[in-house]
């Protein structure tokens, strides 16, 4: 009776202990589903390449790496002896200009009176051809006017400076640097662009929609919490298979059926509180925890 007695508490605890257990498996499959989260995240931002309009020697870089600069601050400056001996070329030639239509429309002017007092005193021929020699002129001082413009305008970028608030990073140029015109010089982080990228199983994506509550931990502040929103997810990310191979054909890697890796879906997150210790920084690594609905 007693052995009989024995056996059915062992049993009653086994199946009590097999209960717990798939409540708590259940419990954290609900959390896998409604509450995802991911240590694969990474704070991005937006990287500003600056880009000098015209080439020339840096004779002034008030900048240093990784220093903060706000919008219109001067990053480097390019020599303007050549710009400004172009302006004053192109000033030169406005003036030519300006003087040979002064002397045109006073052809032409002498031109219209006199076949206006006696009309075979000029042909009609030698009156159009004054017209026209006015016409001419006035063109070639709009488009000394626009040389002019152009050259004030390739002196003015001379001077390159940060078109927003941000962070000069990995500068590489010094005093005597050759710039190249429409070449990238240096990167500039934009202070207001930073997000968090957080790549999610395509398993635990059903439920996320734009406007979730999100918590970002970032490893180099583990004891700070984050606050943001989901923004947007990803719609495509790209495939290795079927890729053209050199001659063309689909180019298809093996697939290995008992082994099923979930791809990677990029969630973006918009970050709402940022804590005043927090130095945000492109890269570094972060855990985001989404709250669905």
């Amino acid at each position: 009776m007693g052995k009989s007695i024995t056996s059915i508490l062992r049993y009653l605890v086994t199946l009590a202990a097999v209960i717990v257990a798939g409540m708590v498996l259940a419990n954290m499959y609900q959390e896998y589903l409604f509450h995802p989260w991911t240590r694969d995240g990474h704070v991005r931002a937006q990287v500003i390449k600056i880009t000098p309009r015209v080439g020339g020697p840096i004779v002034d870089l008030p900048v240093q790496d990784n220093q903060a600069v706000t919008k219109g601050d001067l990053l480097f400056k390019i020599d303007p002896r050549t710009y400004e001996l172009a302006v004053e070329q192109a000033e030169a030639k406005l003036k030519q200009a300006l003087a040979s239509e002064m002397v045109k429309e006073d052809q032409a002017k002498r031109a219209r009176d006199l076949s206006r007092k006696d009309k075979g005193a000029i042909s009609e021929q030698s009156l159009v051809r004054k017209e026209n020699d006015l016409l001419v002129a006035r063109a070639d001082v709009e488009v000394a006017e626009a040389n002019l413009n152009s050259a004030k305008l390739d002196l003015e970028f001379t001077e390159v400076r940060a078109p927003v608030d941000g962070y000069v990073t990995n500068l590489l140029l010094r005093y005597g640097s050759q710039t190249v015109a429409n070449q990238p010089a240096l990167a500039l982080i934009d202070t207001s662009s930073f997000w968090v990228h957080g790549f999610f199983k395509e398993t635990q994506i059903e439920h996320i929609r734009p406007g979730n509550k999100v918590v970002v931990k970032l490893m180099s502040y583990p004891d700070a919490a984050l606050q943001g929103i989901v923004e947007n997810m990803g719609w495509g990310i790209a495939q290795q298979d079927g890729a053209p191979a050199a001659d063309l054909l689909p180019s298809i890697n093996p697939s290995f059926d008992w082994i099923r890796l979930a791809q990677r879906i990029p969630v973006r997150i918009r970050l709402t509180h940022v804590p005043e210790e927090v130095d945000l920084r492109v890269g570094t690594t972060a855990s985001v925890f989404v709250t669905t609905e």
